[in-house]
């Protein structure tokens, strides 16, 4: 039975995630694996200070590339208007 990747695999997967229609399934990916590992340590009891920091430093990273990559698939798929002069 294949395991599946850990969130540290999927994260740095998103934050090197060079073609942009790929970017958000990566980000989405790596979110939701951090969320099932964070449930995964609560209900083991297993909490772990170091990862639990890891985790949040990673959600706010993959939140930071998702807006901005947002902001700028916005400003490049936006018709480009041209200046009357």
């Amino acid at each position: 039975m294949p395991t599946s990747p850990s969130w540290q695999e999927l994260y740095k997967a998103a934050l090197l995630e060079v073609q942009h229609e790929e970017l958000r399934r990566r980000i989405d990916a790596a979110e939701k694996a951090i969320y099932q590992r964070s449930e995964e340590l609560k209900q083991n009891g297993g909490y772990s200070g170091e990862e639990q920091r890891e985790m949040e430093d990673a959600i706010r990273a993959l939140r930071f590339l998702a807006q901005s990559e947002c902001q700028s698939s916005t400003a490049t798929d936006a018709p480009q208007r041209e200046v009357a002069s």
